[in-house]
């Protein structure tokens, strides 16, 4: 992890937030692009930085680590163009932080000899203040992905110099872990915007220490053993009236209950009888 030299292609919250972190770490930073150059100009100033660009074919040569934190749609052609840049990419280093799409973004640069990988930050970065403030990585956890066995051990190595936690995940599962940060982080949103409009804005103060509340019995006792509520209890009759009210409501909600109640009971295995459970899994399915 010596002698690093970091190219930052992206100066928006993803991007800044990497270069934020890597100059708290001192380490080497020589060139921040963006296509929008008033973007790049600004992230190089909060880093003391001379050079930035719009261009990358003007990232210095002496590059050895390129950091991808553009848009999904914009990964495959930064590619290219790194690939058609550099004379010699052997050596080198390239990863993007895209959650949805795989290291497979970055061929190009892999077939001219670059070691490419993807690691994904899985963190909200909603509302961050680009400018002169840090992210918070060290609760975070990066997800690693590659087919390199080279790649895996240099993203492994560069979390620890980082001080960051990671899990290595298969190509093949990066789909689903993206899908289910959506459904756990941006749907959860959608539910508090739902809390607001049928109960009031006073109404999400409650319902967000009853989340934290669940994070922290997750956290304390296991997944398995953070469940409560009238499924778990076996309770039919608030299960139905639940159900009831939902559909007066609003019948997406009544949706999502009745299939997040069949995903819970998977969770709660043998916890009940299988009187009770065979009645939840008529009623939540019909």
């Amino acid at each position: 992890m010596k002698n690093l030299s970091v190219a930052i292609i992206g100066a928006g919250r993803v991007g800044s937030a990497f270069a934020l972190a890597l100059k708290k770490r001192k380490v080497r930073i020589v060139s921040v692009v963006d296509k929008n150059l008033i973007k790049a100009k600004k992230l190089a100033s909060s880093l003391k930085l001379d050079h930035f660009t719009s261009e990358i074919s003007n990232i210095p040569e002496e590059t050895n680590l390129f950091i991808i934190a553009v848009q999904d749609r914009f990964i495959k052609k930064v590619s290219s163009k790194l690939s058609q840049s550099f004379q010699d990419l052997k050596g080198k280093f390239a990863f993007h932080t895209s959650g949805a799409l795989t290291s497979e973004e970055l061929s190009d640069l892999k077939n001219s000899g670059c070691t490419v990988f993807s690691l994904h930050p899985n963190f909200s970065f909603a509302s961050v203040k680009r400018e002169n403030k840090f992210i918070n990585f060290d609760k975070c956890v990066f997800a690693i992905e590659s087919d390199s066995k080279i790649a895996k051990k240099f993203a492994i190595d560069f979390c620890k110099m980082m001080d960051w936690d990671y899990l290595i995940i298969n190509k093949n599962q990066k789909p689903v872990y993206h899908a289910l940060a959506v459904i756990l982080s941006n749907y959860t949103v959608t539910q508090f915007y739902q809390i607001e409009k049928h109960l009031g804005k006073k109404a999400v103060k409650s319902y967000l220490n009853l989340l934290l509340s669940t994070i922290q019995n997750i956290q304390n006792s296991g997944v398995k053993n953070a469940l409560t509520g009238p499924v778990i209890r076996g309770d039919v009759e608030t299960v139905i009236k639940n159900i009831q009210s939902l559909r007066n409501l609003n019948s997406e909600l009544k949706t999502i209950y009745k299939s997040f109640g069949i995903l819970t009971l998977e969770l709660i295995g043998d916890k009940l009888d299988k009187k009770t459970l065979q009645k939840l899994k008529q009623i939540l399915s019909k």
